[in-house]
């Protein structure tokens, strides 16, 4: 087995990936990071034409990763990945931005599995996905920490939101970078101008299709705002996040 390599693109950030403060949207950081992984699974020849043809699809379970600084306008930054380890069922990979400095400003790690998009339930990875990276089977993961546990009541904030057919990806489920948008939007303008998100945890509970309308509810403990993302199926989605005043 050959040792793992890092798999790298250069991006420049157009206005229309920014928020309101100039900077790279949380959701659009989360859609370039996917796409990074993409180019790395094509460049092994086993890219989502690939993962299709053998009758499933990669779904996220969940994201941990850490921000210091995130791109602005007009900047040029690194976008890279590399696949940390995988069993039978799961694949974690680690993520991180680069400014044009060479400085990693994000670190993400996320953990994948493999849908049957016929019977949408998590299946073995195919050997043929998991042979081109050439590394070993891992007997343990590392770990991806995960949101801490909340109970909602109604102490909670809660917004709804339509699920629109532009938010549906090839899986046939919400794309999850539009977790995000649902998450971070009841928080407001006042709010998300004035303060800089330096720590994440997400996890994914169950696929959120098309025609659905969600409930995104929040609670603020001091630099920290917890999440949830609720649909007619219960929670779809939980997060945690960590802030600090700009």
């Amino acid at each position: 087995m050959s040792e793992q390599t890092d798999f790298e693109i250069s991006h420049q950030v157009p206005y229309y990936e920014c928020d309101a403060s100039g900077h790279l949207t949380i959701g659009m950081l989360f859609r370039l990071l996917i796409l990074v992984s993409e180019e790395h699974s094509t460049a092994q020849k086993v890219g989502p034409d690939r993962v299709k043809a053998l009758g499933g699809g990669w779904v996220i379970i969940d994201y941990d990763g850490t921000i210091n600084r995130l791109p602005k306008r007009g900047e040029t930054a690194v976008f890279g990945t590399r696949v940390a380890a995988y069993n039978r069922f799961f694949v974690v990979r680690d993520f991180w931005v680069k400014d044009a400095a060479g400085t990693v400003q994000v670190k993400v790690k996320g953990l994948f599995a493999f849908m049957n998009l016929t019977s949408r339930k998590i299946a073995t990875i195919p050997t043929a996905l998991s042979e081109p990276f050439q590394l070993p089977e891992s007997r343990r993961l590392p770990k991806v920490a995960r949101p801490t546990a909340q109970a909602v009541d109604d102490q909670w904030q809660a917004s709804d939101y339509r699920v629109r057919f532009f938010d549906i990806d090839l899986n046939n489920h919400v794309n999850n970078a539009c977790y995000f948008d649902w998450l971070l939007d009841p928080l407001g303008s006042d709010f998300l101008l004035y303060h800089r998100l330096v720590g994440l945890k997400i996890k994914y509970d169950h696929e959120v299709r098309a025609g659905a309308t969600v409930t995104s509810t929040f609670r603020r403990e001091g630099a920290v705002t917890y999440h949830q993302v609720q649909s007619q199926d219960g929670v779809a989605a939980e997060a945690e996040f960590t802030w600090e005043e700009c």
